[in-house]
């Protein structure tokens, strides 16, 4: 369509400049035919006088208006106005020339344009091939950056198509890597769930068989019926994590902020793990000055008791018994600051950050003998990530154990 318009465009331009030129030549014939009669009319009036010096005089005045007598004189040598006379010849050699160099103009113009449309008409295929050759490349999933350079578009219109182009392959690139990620984090969770699922289903499976063959005392059955017990226990915990993390991050499981005081929440987190605590003589000691108990701001009080509830179940689960475990609230200028203490194993610093990902355990034979599945920390940093809050894990502050780092705004 806009090819089309293109060439109207043009032959309207050619249209007016051949009416231009047209209407110029038919000016300047005119003129050179002017003075042709006025060269005529000079020699007609010096032919009427008999004086050559009072007709010339004239002729500067302007003063030779009766000129019968030098037409008479010219029609007795068989020269007439229009026909036979060089002067004549010379009127027509001069409009022939206007003529012909009005048409060489014409052609030439003319040419020019179509030379011009020609060389845009190439320049906009070129760049429209470009525009198809992206298009091609994003259908192959191939994101180049600066694929072109803004300054090879002539045609403003298919520059603004290209800058269009280009920001849905941004989006796209976007939505690919997203994909892919998900792709990848898909694959890692079926792989990290069938690990964590095999050593438990295959400890069922040898107790059962065991159990099957009916050759095993009274005792030995309560042991491995026991067993069972506590492998079934730790799927059945490993599935309600799961579904908690699956609901979080598929946006079931809403973030719903009130206004509501933390250490409220936090006592609610401590009476919540205090009877496991209390299992290994292990005292809970906190720290905060009374402003800080009176400190509001907006939280879930639910679930971000659940992220305090998850670090401090693992500090109680990875320190020996009568022990302490201390909780400190600091304030800062914008932020609550949260620490979590135990006197356990401690997490080496290489772990530091491989301890939030899903599934991850470490390597320690302690972490190992206790039930876990790996995702509660995991699921910990995802519920205060939607508090707009960190988390981080160092040593204790005397090098023993562990100490968890919860950083919230308040403001």
């Amino acid at each position: 369509m806009s090819d089309k318009i293109t060439k109207i465009r043009i032959l309207q331009i050619i249209v007016v400049i051949f009416l231009m030129l047209f209407v110029l030549d038919l000016a300047l014939i005119y003129i050179e035919y002017e003075n042709y009669l006025e060269k005529m009319t000079v020699i007609e009036h010096v032919l009427s006088t008999d004086k050559i010096e009072t007709s010339v005089t004239e002729i500067l005045k302007g003063q030779y208006r009766d000129i019968s007598k030098g037409e008479d004189f010219l029609e007795q040598y068989g020269y007439h106005l229009q026909d036979g006379n060089e002067i004549y010849k010379s009127f027509l050699i001069h409009s022939s020339n206007i003529i012909f160099l009005s048409l060489s103009c014409f052609v030439i113009g003319t040419g020019i344009l179509i030379l011009l449309y020609r060389k845009n008409q190439k320049q906009d295929l070129k760049e429209i091939q470009m525009l198809e050759k992206m298009v091609t490349d994003f259908k192959k999933e191939e994101f180049a950056e600066d694929t072109f350079s803004f300054n090879r578009f002539e045609h403003k219109e298919l520059e603004r198509f290209y800058m269009e182009l280009d920001s849905l392959g941004s989006m796209l690139q976007l939505l690919h890597e997203r994909l892919r990620r998900e792709k990848e984090e898909t694959k890692s969770f079926v792989t990290d769930l069938s690990h964590q699922l095999k050593t438990p289903v295959a400890a069922l499976k040898t107790s059962f068989e065991i159990l099957q063959q009916g050759k095993l005392t009274k005792e030995e059955q309560i042991e491995f019926t026991q067993r069972c017990r506590n492998q079934l226990s730790g799927i059945e915990d490993l599935v309600s994590a799961l579904m908690n993390i699956s609901r979080m991050e598929i946006g079931m499981i809403e973030i719903k902020k009130t206004e509501s005081c933390f250490f409220d929440t936090l006592i609610q987190a401590v009476n919540r793990v205090y009877e496991k605590a209390l299992e290994k003589d292990i005292m809970i000691d906190m720290d905060a000055e009374e402003e800080l108990e009176e400190l509001s701001f907006a939280h879930d009080s639910k679930w971000l008791g659940e992220a305090i509830i998850n670090v401090l179940e693992n500090a109680i689960k990875y320190s020996p018994e009568s022990t302490e475990i201390h909780l400190r609230m600091i304030k800062r200028t914008t932020f609550l600051r949260l620490e979590i203490e135990d006197q356990g194993i401690g997490i080496p610093k290489s772990e530091y950050n491989k301890v939030f990902q899903r599934f991850y355990r470490g390597d320690s034979d302690v972490v190992k003998a206790e039930k876990g599945s790996g995702v509660g920390l995991y699921l910990t940093r995802e519920i205060i990530n939607r508090h707009h809050g960190t988390i981080r894990v160092t040593s204790g502050s005397k090098g023993i154990g562990a100490m968890f780092i919860i950083q919230l705004p308040y403001i």
